[in-house]
């Protein structure tokens, strides 16, 4: 039985400085040319200058030409990232007072109108992205999500030494926005339990640098319990509290390069709402009540 054997061949452009011509004739006169050392200004004077004087332009390309040097190349080419986008396309905006107000609320009901309209959008983006990743659904997504955000923030508390994990779940843009302000402080969190199933409510994607190039958002909303306390360098509590649980409402945007066949769904951002912007924006520090034994035993 033969087998066939498939090779596959990866070109890869890669810029050098050529020196020689291409006529090969040439060869034997290259030979013969005496090396003459690179210029350097800051150690050959020119006109009669001490070592201490630079050059200016004009005398060091007059030098390079007298010589028979060739000017050095210097490239500016910038890399180009195309595993995230930089930003979230069409930003979810949650109704106020969610997690808080009754759906009989007229905050609610308003809000329920709106969401024909961005029901549409969301249907369209889902079907869009399902044509990229089979497996996607919005009724399993939101379970794989769950199991990202989890593993996301319990690996942030060591960041420095889970930063290649993290750069796996996470993209470049939310790893350098979750790890700002940790650099000298100390990050305990822990999860309680979930108040409300996490559930998707938007679903976006775009085309960046031209046509192909497609990136799918997902938004997903979290209504947990958490623990949550950071601490200075000196160990002095900055925020929230090492024992006591608060409820958090939050509104996490997942990424897919979903043109990529290997692309993976990525923490990209995180949505606060503008109401909303001034209490996470604030440090704030959970106390614990005493109780009544406590305080008679004080008083």
């Amino acid at each position: 039985m033969a087998f066939r054997v498939t090779r596959q061949i990866l070109f890869t452009q890669v810029r050098t400085i050529r020196h020689k011509p291409w006529i090969p004739k040439f060869r034997l006169i290259r030979q013969m040319q005496p090396w003459v050392q690179p210029f350097d200004p800051d150690l050959i004077s020119i006109g009669g200058k001490s070592g201490g004087e630079r050059s200016t332009a004009s005398e060091i390309r007059e030098h390079l030409r007298r010589n028979g040097l060739m000017p050095p190349l210097i490239f500016q080419d910038r890399p180009i990232n195309l595993t995230h986008s930089g930003r979230i396309f069409d930003e979810y905006v949650p109704p106020e007072g969610d997690g808080k107000s009754s759906l009989l609320s007229t905050e609610m009901v308003t809000e329920m109108k709106d969401t024909v309209v961005k029901k549409a959008k969301t249907s369209r983006a889902a079907v869009r992205i399902k044509k990229h990743k089979p497996t996607f659904s919005t009724a399993s997504f939101p379970s794989e999500a769950d199991a990202i955000y989890k593993e996301v923030l319990s690996l942030l508390p060591k960041f420095y030494d889970n930063e290649e994990r993290l750069l796996e779940l996470t993209t470049e843009k939310a790893f350098a926005e979750m790890t700002a302000g940790l650099k000298l402080r100390t990050l305990h969190w822990d999860f309680v339990g979930s108040l409300e199933p996490p559930r998707v409510v938007s679903c976006r994607t775009e085309e960046a640098l031209g046509k192909g190039n497609v990136f799918g958002q997902v938004t997903i909303r979290f209504h947990t319990q958490q623990i949550l306390a950071i601490y200075d360098r000196f160990g002095r509590l900055l925020f929230g509290h090492p024992t006591s649980p608060v409820d958090v409402l939050e509104y996490v945007v997942f990424e897919n390069y979903i043109t990529d066949e290997y692309g993976r769904w990525r923490i990209h951002g995180k949505v606060v709402p503008s109401w909303a912007r001034g209490f996470a924006a604030a440090p704030q520090r959970t106390r614990r009540l005493p109780t009544q034994s406590e305080s008679s035993a004080q008083g």
